[in-house]
């Protein structure tokens, strides 16, 4: 029977290939650093060095990966150069941060277009992409980016949007958030959606959901609207 190595033996191969220049290894030891896996200490500086050495290799997870080390360090525009170059090559997270750098606008400048062409590939590659459904649902609430307005699209691609972010402890808040914006289209004063099937059990519902992950300073603007139901 084959024997499979170790964890130590399966991490210090890792460590010979990365050091050989492999890029995949570069890349998976780089993703065990940067989350703190396999019993290494989280170091996102060593991180985001192996990044960068898969990335200049062209691997575009490590494109990604880097990508996202440089949002959070606030360099937007590497940050979005990273991106571009992983979804060039067809990878469906980088897609999806690209179209929000297009849907928020704080770096490329806000193009509505391209951010529902960008979310809408990256949706049809991956269905349970959080971000990219959640840029088309915002899309479809509005009626803007080239889309009709229309409330059963906006909550087609924001239930899974939520359900998805529900599942991980780092986009609790983007969690907290797609709930407002779905319990807002079911106001019965939607500027949104002024008539239809706006109703109180539906919006109540998903803004107790919110009510539960913000908080009150940022609850609070929509608790006067709620209140009298509520109570």
């Amino acid at each position: 029977r084959e024997e499979f190595p170790s964890d130590d033996e399966a991490l210090s191969i890792l460590r010979t290939k990365a050091a050989e220049g492999k890029a995949w290894a570069q890349c998976r030891l780089g993703q065990l650093y940067y989350y703190g896996l396999s019993g290494l200490v989280e170091d996102e500086e060593k991180a985001a060095s192996l990044f960068r050495s898969a990335a200049d290799q062209g691997h575009a997870g490590a494109q990604y990966y880097l990508g996202q080390y440089e949002r959070q360090k606030d360099n937007v525009v590497e940050a979005c150069r990273q991106f571009e170059a992983a979804a060039s090559q067809g990878n469906m997270a980088a897609l999806s941060a690209l179209a929000m750098f297009y849907y928020q606008g704080d770096v490329v400048g806000q193009d509505d277009m391209e951010a529902v062409r960008i979310a809408t590939v990256s949706a049809r590659l991956q269905n349970a992409n959080p971000f990219a459904n959640e840029v088309l649902g915002h899309y479809f609430a509005l009626g803007e980016g080239g889309l009709e307005r229309s409330r059963v699209r906006s909550v087609h691609y924001w239930k899974p949007a939520i359900e998805e972010f529900d599942l991980h402890p780092e986009t609790t808040r983007r969690y907290a958030l797609a709930l407002i914006d779905i319990s807002s289209t079911y106001y019965p004063d939607c500027i949104m959606f002024p008539s239809g099937d706006n109703n109180w059990p539906q919006a109540l519902f998903w803004f107790r959901r919110a009510d539960a992950e913000l908080t009150d300073a940022e609850t609070d603007p929509f608790v006067e609207s709620y209140e009298s139901e509520i109570r």
